[in-house]
């Protein structure tokens, strides 16, 4: 997905992206994190596992979640046009 060893972004390595990856996963977060008049969105890859829907739904409260059968980072990365689409969806309906 992002080219490590295959040319495609030479700047990242394999160690840098596992290691992003697991610390969003270990960050300390509150729970049931929320704000008067805000939503939060999320857009979840199923592919990273079951483990990270169920953090956001231990850490956000009423947490818009929009599924996705990629991996980390994957519809940002490889679909820009479907990210846009899917921001342009939560911030106007």
């Amino acid at each position: 997905m992002l080219g490590i060893g295959k040319g495609g972004y030479p700047f990242i390595k394999k160690a840098s992206a596992e290691n992003q990856f697991y610390s969003d996963l270990i960050t300390p977060l509150e729970e049931q994190i929320s704000a008067d008049s805000t939503k939060i969105h999320i857009f979840y890859a199923q592919k990273m596992g079951e483990k990270y829907f169920e953090r956001y739904k231990e850490h956000f409260k009423n947490p818009h979640i929009v599924a996705h059968d990629l991996r980390h980072e994957e519809l940002l990365i490889c679909y820009p046009e479907k990210w846009v689409e899917e921001i342009e969806k939560c911030c106007f309906g």
